[in-house]
């Protein structure tokens, strides 16, 4: 069996990797190429373009670096159309994946888009292209199920990947030799700062959070202080105080030990929660998206916790109000008060029970294969 597989972003990587793995107990000849990361490189993905190319977020940031993304996507089609694969998978990343639909409808290759365009906020125009381009879609929140089928797209709830991933965490973490190989001292408070996965990201927040990280410090001296970079990140390490320690490849170690986290929007937040791992949100963008966002955005809340929850149990602080006064007045109540540490553990028990039963991968290389075998 030989799958196209396309993924822009690290936790979109670590959902395919484990979905490939998943289906390697199925598949003696299985082959796989198209985007991925390093996880997907592990797991035997031929490799078109790297990642890392593709690894922009935001309107205007992707409009200001379209020639090289275009390169990128021509070197995706041309590789879709010469590699006659059986199946094309896609995960996450509308903006490159549903083009990447449409080249594989029209080559008449089957399609299962898993980790469904998050139609539900925005961009409502995607519900027509997902019914005209996929052939099934694996969600990854119970509500996407309905919402996609009152639409016409056939869809299955999965389950959420981080369950079994977070719980895999949990289970091998060795807290001692993190401890001594991170340089932590599991007798003081850690902070983790997540300030994004995409470069863009990296630079929009990474001021606010260092400047955050510089009040908490000097309130609190004993404080200790790791930034954790996403492995989709180029090499290249931000220039940073002494007081703070940048670790690349190891985020989720560095999570579990964390007492609590600074962190963008996105995967990171589910996460957190799983982990039981308090935090605050913070996160900038160029105005003009911002701006754009605001007028298309159909959610209350960036916060994927929150929205689930369908409450504020994360605190925000988004754009304008991403101060890093703010920012630093909320982590320190986090930080010192473990009654309220403690609160929001309980509401992410709460959460984290909606995201399905372990075996999300192995129900998502299910619907592969059935859906390979239908086409």
């Amino acid at each position: 069996m030989r799958v196209f597989l396309s993924t822009s972003d690290a936790s979109g990587d670590l959902h395919a990797a484990a979905l490939v793995e998943a289906l390697r107990k199925h598949c003696d000849a299985l082959s796989v190429f198209g985007l991925g990361g390093d996880a997907l490189k592990a797991m035997g993905l031929e490799s078109v373009v790297p990642q890392s190319e593709l690894a922009v977020g935001g309107l205007v940031e992707i409009v200001s670096s379209l020639p090289r993304l275009l390169r990128a996507y021509a070197e995706l089609r041309r590789a879709l159309r010469a590699g006659s694969p059986d199946i094309v998978v896609l995960v996450d990343s509308p903006d490159l994946n549903l083009p990447l639909a449409a080249v594989a409808r029209r080559l008449g290759i089957p399609v299962l888009y898993y980790v469904a365009p998050q139609v539900w906020a925005w961009r409502a125009g995607r519900l027509r292209k997902l019914r005209r381009r996929v052939d099934h879609v694996g969600v990854i929140f119970p509500f996407e199920e309905a919402l996609l089928r009152e639409a016409g797209v056939p869809a299955t709830f999965v389950g959420h990947p981080l369950v079994d991933r977070m719980a895999a965490v949990r289970r091998a973490l060795q807290p001692e030799r993190v401890a001594q190989e991170l340089g932590i001292d599991l007798g003081r408070p850690l902070l983790g700062l997540l300030p994004g996965s995409r470069r863009n990201e990296i630079a929009g927040n990474l001021p606010c959070v260092l400047e955050t990280a510089k009040l908490l410090h000097q309130a609190m001296p004993h404080l200790q202080i790791l930034l954790l970079l996403a492995p989709t990140l180029t090499s290249e390490t931000p220039e940073l105080p002494e007081y703070v320690r940048a670790v690349r490849g190891r985020t989720h170690e560095g999570m579990a030990l964390s007492t609590c986290l600074i962190s963008a929007p996105g995967t990171a937040t589910v996460e957190a929660a799983l982990l039981g791992v308090p935090l605050v949100v913070t996160h900038r963008v160029n105005r003009i998206s911002f701006a754009i966002a605001q007028r298309v955005t159909r959610v209350p809340s960036a916060c994927m916790v929150n929205l689930i929850a369908e409450t504020g149990v994360v605190p925000e602080r988004l754009q304008s109000m991403a101060r890093p006064a703010a920012v630093a007045a909320l982590v320190g109540q986090l930080l010192s008060d473990p009654e309220a540490a403690e609160a929001m553990r309980r509401d992410f028990a709460d959460v984290t029970a909606q995201l399905g039963p372990p075996g999300a991968a192995e129900r998502a290389a299910d619907l592969v294969l059935e859906v390979a075998e239908r086409g």
